[in-house]
């Protein structure tokens, strides 16, 4: 068992060496801020605890807690999570960034407001790319003081208008 856990751990530091610069070199490295970072070697990934922000490509993420794959470019976060991207803001709870894919899921509380509008829901998919919110669960939309329950809510945050509601 011991000769089995040195060979992992082996190949572990061999693919932090050398594999892991590699891969970055060609990806934008976040700016990383937190009050205690720790790198796992074996997920390849930054854990990182109190006050954190994550930057890069005209977006943040600020959490509690955070981890982040400076290879996959995937981002997970939870507690007092924010994004922000261009002027928009969504708070939440939990939070995946599909690493290249321009998307965000956030789960539990969020929240989103602009001017009179306020949307509440369980989740939302947010495409930064298309700027597309797609609100689910218990939704709540307030706008100009009138508001709907809905089950469902898309909404273009960049032209300000419901794309479809159910």
């Amino acid at each position: 068992m011991e000769k089995k856990t040195a060979k992992l751990f082996r190949l572990a530091l061999f693919a932090l060496l050398f594999l892991l610069p590699a891969a970055t070199a060609f990806a934008e490295r976040p700016e990383i801020t937190c009050d205690k970072q720790t790198f796992d070697i074996f997920t390849g990934r930054y854990l990182l605890d109190g006050n954190v922000r994550v930057a890069g490509k005209g977006r943040a993420v600020t959490a509690d807690h955070a981890q982040v794959s400076l290879i996959t470019q995937e981002v997970w976060a939870q507690g007092n999570v924010t994004l922000l991207q261009e002027g928009y803001t969504f708070r939440g709870e939990d939070l995946y960034v599909e690493g290249n894919s321009h998307v965000a899921h956030l789960k539990e509380k969020i929240l989103f407001e602009r001017g009179d509008l306020t949307i509440r829901a369980d989740d939302v998919v947010f495409n930064w790319d298309t700027k597309i919110a797609e609100c689910t669960g218990n939704v709540t939309h307030v706008l100009a003081g009138k508001k709907k329950k809905l089950s469902r809510l898309v909404y273009n945050v960049a032209t300000e208008e419901i794309v479809s509601e159910e």
